[in-house]
């Protein structure tokens, strides 16, 4: 169960890494599809979305690290784990309530903090 657990935080940081790069330098080019903007819209918000893309790098840096420290600080590895975790659940519920359009995306988004905060749980306990 923890390996799996680790697996679905290996893909949370993997798709955080993927949303900072969007946000920090795709914003205007790639990003356009995937957040189905305008060229507009995006210059209107450029600034914005680089801050919250290395918000998205340190959510996936945070739970990265945990996973690096976990084997020799077990408390510490969970701590900065599930933090960053956490945190990613709780900006994906945080859209998935205030952005009713964006349901999918936050459900994407969520999906896998949310397995591997229950398996890395169930996978320490036993």
């Amino acid at each position: 169960m923890l390996i799996i657990g680790l697996i679905f935080a290996g893909l949370a940081i993997a798709l955080h890494f993927f949303i900072f790069y969007l946000e920090s330098f795709a914003w205007t080019t790639k990003a356009l599809s995937v957040f189905g903007m305008t060229v507009e819209g995006a210059e209107a918000t450029r600034e914005m979305a680089f801050n919250q893309g290395f918000y998205n790098l340190f959510l996936a840096l945070m739970a990265l690290v945990g996973i690096f420290v976990r084997p020799t600080s077990l408390a510490a590895g969970n701590a900065l784990l599930f933090a960053g975790l956490g945190s990613m659940l709780a900006a994906a519920l945080l859209l998935f309530v205030t952005s009713p359009d964006k349901r999918s995306a936050a459900i994407k988004q969520g999906v896998f903090p949310l397995l591997s905060i229950i398996f890395v749980l169930v996978g320490s306990m036993s």
